[in-house]
């Protein structure tokens, strides 16, 4: 195998550097730590050059916390000028690595991803009866510092890049515990070795990448399987012979031990093809393919907490509404465009707190009042129309001068335009005496009475007692 050399130069010059800051920055220019280090960018970025070329850039301490998506994971997040550092390395190891990967291994890479890999088994599963499903227990806990070093050296021969490459991995934070116990291992082996690469960094995802790029040519040469696609320490492995599946996990098995990893028994198992697999995010099969239910469930809450949000001023409608193309985008390369179009017209955006947080419909009632108190104008309506999206909004209270209680419901703009579920255009509203009871103005001038229960008790009270 080709090594490379003389690539510090090309890491420390300063086109790399600028253009290592402008990518570390991408969609966090608001935050506190990227204005501090761009107020002063070319100062920091010389600093930095020269700490690289003296040999003498030590990196800083993570900042930590747990998320607990289907399982705890710790993420650790690295100071944003370790960052610039990190983008300034994978600048000029990327087309390197990218080129010696193998072409079925999908995470991290241009051109490649989720979306890519679950084409690739799709394809493999119309063509093959089994399917071997591997994945490796605590993965980037487990990665051991020893084994993950042989690997650099085995493609890159500049002492510096090297340097560079070993002091990240050395500065990681501490992981969570991972006790295994190999061949000829005695019994303080698992602590005398250093392991675990912070879930995070640019750096983890391309040495993880780096570290299995082993694993799938001894899958797809030494073994002889070519239906191979990999995501991470996720992968899979499909033939016709069911009984050369499962001796090809022991063969793996095998093979991960001498890099002090384990495969997780409770997630390996060999299963038809037409049970269908699950892989980075969805379920497949070899006809059609469907999201998994957890992740519409996280996502139904991020809605909800989305609208919260939006009702409280915390968040503006173009953030929310680039959280919702994203996900519709991940899920349109499903079989789920029924499920898109129901869940789509439950999303409804609107100001205030009545119509978004749940409580009874008297407290509700005292937020509308408190929204718009007496002897506001009535201009104070349309202007609040003007924040409606997407749908139709909660009725607003409004009190005219002189007049009595009524309760007309507000329509909102549409962002999508009118072909959007649950647009509705704005109406035109009437001069109407409710009489204690509330009247909808539907868009085209038209109403009808709609209070009924305790809103209409309370408004008949407000009513006797004014």
């Amino acid at each position: 195998m080709k090594r490379y050399g003389q690539l510090w130069e090309q890491v420390i010059s300063w086109e790399n550097l600028v253009l290592a800051a402008r990518k570390a920055q991408r969609g966090k220019r608001g935050r506190d730590s990227v204005q501090r280090f761009n107020f002063g960018q070319e100062r920091e970025l010389l600093r930095l050059q020269g700490q690289l070329a003296c040999w003498q850039y030590c990196p800083g301490a993570f900042t930590c916390h747990w998320i607990y998506e289907r399982k705890a994971r710790l993420i650790s997040a690295a100071p944003y000028r370790d960052r610039v550092v990190h983008h300034a390395l994978m600048n000029i190891l990327e087309p390197i690595l990218d080129k010696h990967f193998h072409p079925h291994s999908y995470a991290c890479r241009k051109g490649k991803g989720t979306h890519a890999a679950a084409n690739r088994l799709q394809h493999l599963m119309q063509g093959h009866r089994y399917a071997l499903q591997c994945d490796i227990r605590k993965f980037f806990p487990s990665i051991d510092y020893s084994a993950l070093k042989q690997a650099f050296r085995r493609l890159i021969k500049d002492r510096q890049v090297l340097w560079l490459m070993d002091l990240i991995v050395d500065h990681s934070n501490e992981q969570e515990a991972v006790l295994d116990w190999f061949a000829g291992d005695d019994l303080f082996a698992p602590l005398e070795h250093r392991r675990g690469l912070p879930i995070g960094n640019l750096t983890s995802q391309w040495f993880a990448n780096w570290m299995l790029d082993g694993l799938d040519h001894y899958i797809t040469s030494g073994l002889g399987l070519g239906a191979y696609v990999r995501y991470c320490d996720d992968f899979l492995v499909l033939d016709d012979d069911k009984a050369r599946l499962r001796e090809a996990a022991g063969q793996i098995g095998e093979f991960l031990a001498r890099l002090r990893l384990r495969l997780h028994e409770g997630k390996l198992f060999v299963r038809p093809v037409r049970a269908g697999l699950t892989f980075v995010g969805y379920r497949i099969w070899p006809t059609h393919r469907i999201l998994r239910k957890d992740n519409i469930h996280r996502f139904r809450r991020r809605v909800w907490w989305m609208r919260q949000a939006y009702a409280a001023g915390l968040t503006d409608w173009p953030r929310v509404k680039l959280r919702l193309d994203s996900w519709i985008a991940h899920a349109h390369h499903t079989d789920c465009k029924l499920l898109i179009g129901r869940l789509s017209r439950q999303w409804v955006f609107q100001r205030g707190t009545a119509a978004n947080v749940p409580c009874s419909a008297r407290r509700q009632l005292e937020q509308q009042r408190q929204q718009l108190p007496r002897g506001e104008p009535q201009q104070q309506q349309a202007r609040q129309s003007q924040q409606q999206h997407r749908v139709p909004c909660c009725p607003a209270l409004s009190l005219a001068e002189g007049e009595s209680t009524r309760n007309c419901t507000v329509y909102g703009s549409c962002e999508r335009g009118l072909e959007s579920p649950g647009c509705v255009p704005e109406p035109h509203f009437v001069e109407t005496r409710a009489c204690g009871r509330m009247y909808v103005v539907r868009p085209d001038g038209s109403g009808r009475f709609a209070a009924e229960g305790p809103i209409r008790s309370l408004l008949l009270k407000c009513r006797e007692a004014a």
